[in-house]
């Protein structure tokens, strides 16, 4: 009884916001996922797919997988880089644009000290400013020739060239507030400028621009590093995470790992190669054979609306990584990954995700019974998109429901008009009548439907 006192009092805590939700043991944050996860056969792949008789059929064949990805950068206002097409050298307003654009991101690019706390005590003015003061942004060069590199794990990219995490709470550890995403190893980057300190670089992804520290990078020429931004031979990573070679390495689904040989082994493993440093920290590739279990696939798996299906619930109930955070994935990485793993390469950000789909419904202005309607007639496999989440639809239940597998941070319950945030950090499946702050369920801030 007094362990269940305790725990009323923790929970009312962390509703109220006195209290961390990461300070509660790992148990309560479990049943909040189960007060709205779906616990029977419908948390299932085979329970979707199997409603779904023609979602075997592929939607995007393989050979316009280029068309649609080209398409897709075109709409996503640069968001998507062509990394084959970066220029040699970047000049002082290029740079400075990069750096702004991560500032804002974080929205670091104001004055005032941001209500954060860094090793557990409020974010001081000093370490704000030094953080702010190692990009740079006072001293860029006039003109800088960029540098090639790889990731040599998977690696955090920041929003500001700074180690130590800055949370939005005392107790918090889940939300780093510089953490901008995680990269798979082998990820290609153009090296744009090293932090003041020296130990950071600002660098370009495939979708997104920040700091990384420069011990994480194997430095190479352009020619190795072109094999990495354009791979001809490759593997998919489909499971949801997987380490390569013997745990060295760890990628999250549709990462890519390059091949050495076009076809299977002898032994029935592929030939794979790696990126390791060297004594002088630039690139050493190095040969490996991993077997061929249902982990990795050659190229990428068929793009059909049930292999999407199945892809997704792959993560099912692991933990929700807030920009990568804890080896897991937030919302958009989620469904990033999913799509990444059928050859489709989405934005990193939600907002981002939802202007670059080819077919879109925007439902924003429709009533409960509108929406409804559109989202019950949606295919498998289509997003539904929200200001700040994303959301993969299924389909309708027996019971004509609809539901959606999904990343989840936290949601709200009310009593007595006063508001209860659960959090709940796992890859669930839901419907669509859990609430958020405002006591407006989440079919009903809903902005678009996409697919393509």
């Amino acid at each position: 009884m007094r362990k269940k006192i305790s725990m009323l009092i923790a929970s009312s805590l962390v509703a109220f916001g006195i209290l961390s939700a990461s300070a509660l043991p790992f148990s309560h944050i479990q049943s909040t996922a189960q007060a709205i996860a779906i616990q029977d056969n419908r948390a299932t792949a085979d329970y979707w797919v199997g409603k779904n008789k023609s979602g075997e059929a592929v939607f995007i064949p393989t050979a316009d997988l280029d068309r649609l990805n080209m398409q897709i950068q075109q709409k996503s206002a640069n968001t998507i880089v062509d990394l084959a097409k970066y220029p040699d050298k970047v000049y002082t307003q290029w740079i400075k644009n990069k750096i702004t654009a991560t500032l804002t991101i974080g929205k670091f690019q104001d004055a005032a000290v941001p209500k954060l706390f860094k090793n557990g005590a409020p974010l001081t003015e000093f370490s704000y400013n030094q953080a702010k003061k190692n990009c740079g942004l006072e001293a860029v060069p006039a003109v800088s020739e960029v540098r090639y590199a790889l990731t040599i794990d998977r690696t955090n990219l920041r929003l500001l060239p700074e180690a130590d995490g800055w949370f939005t709470g005392k107790d918090d550890t889940h939300y780093d507030q510089l953490q901008a995403t995680a990269l798979d190893p082998c990820e290609p980057l153009v090296v744009i400028l090293d932090s003041q300190d020296k130990q950071f670089v600002l660098v370009d992804s495939r979708y997104y621009t920040g700091w990384i520290k420069t011990s994480e990078l194997a430095f190479t020429d352009k020619q190795t590093w072109l094999k990495y931004v354009d791979p001809q031979s490759y593997l998919t990573v489909i499971a949801s995470r997987k380490t390569i070679p013997h745990g060295k390495a760890y990628y999250q689904m549709g990462g890519k790992v390059l091949l050495r040989a076009n076809d299977l082994q002898k032994d029935g493993s592929w030939a794979i190669s790696m990126p390791t440093l060297d004594a002088n920290g630039t690139i050493s590739e190095q040969p490996f054979n991993i077997p061929n279990d249902n982990a990795v696939v050659k190229g990428a798996l068929a793009c059909s609306e049930n292999n999407l299906i199945r892809q997704a619930f792959r993560f099912l109930g692991e933990d929700y990584g807030w920009g990568g955070m804890d080896k897991s994935v937030d919302c958009s990485a989620f469904v990033q990954d999913v799509y990444r793993s059928v050859g489709i390469e989405l934005p990193r950000d939600t907002s981002r995700q939802e202007k670059v789909m080819t077919q879109s419904i925007s439902i924003q202005n429709m009533n409960h019974a509108q929406r409804l309607e559109i989202i019950k007639k949606s295919k498998p496999g289509a997003l539904l998109f929200l200001p700040g989440h994303v959301m993969m639809y299924l389909g309708n239940d027996a019971n004509g429901e609809p539901l959606a597998i999904h990343a989840l941070s936290s949601y709200y319950t009310f009593e007595n008009n006063q508001p209860n945030k659960h959090y709940v950090r796992k890859i669930l499946v839901s419907d669509l009548h859990f609430k958020n702050k405002d006591n407006v369920e989440i079919i009903d801030r809903i902005t678009s439907v996409g697919n393509f």
